[in-house]
């Protein structure tokens, strides 16, 4: 793992322990994403909501990130990021022993920091092929 996304994963790891309880469990969080560690944080707990309401579960594994190129074509953007000077990122989680994936819209917001959007992609998915 490269330093730079090795100490990425240690802030994030360290803000959400912050920002959450105590896990009993290491989030594994992999590739790569343009948001602060903060903002990750915050997409990370929304996705945890998210996972409470739809699957009554909150618990993350893993999340292994992709920043999408200037052509990707998003999904039901709720916000046009790009537009806004931002960026769309796909984030395949293990959520509560499913697999998921999201689309996260980013933006700058005009009142500091980043505004963010998050469309689900997929249902969950069994983690093994049957």
């Amino acid at each position: 793992m490269k330093r730079t996304s090795f100490i990425a994963a240690a802030l994030v790891t360290a803000t959400i322990a912050g920002a959450t309880p105590a896990a009993a469990y290491p989030l594994k969080i992999t590739g790569a994403s343009m948001a602060s560690p903060r903002l990750q944080a915050d997409v990370l707990s929304a996705i945890a909501d998210y996972s409470s309401r739809i699957g009554g579960c909150r618990m993350i594994y893993s999340a292994d990130r992709a920043i999408m190129p200037r052509s990707y074509v998003p999904r039901q953007p709720t916000r046009p990021a790009r537009t806004l000077g931002g960026h769309f990122e796909v984030w395949t989680m293990n959520v509560c022993a499913a697999r998921q994936r999201f689309q996260i819209a980013m933006w700058p917001s005009p009142r500091g920091g980043a505004d963010f959007a998050i469309t689900p992609l997929t249902g969950r998915l069994p983690l093994t092929a049957r």
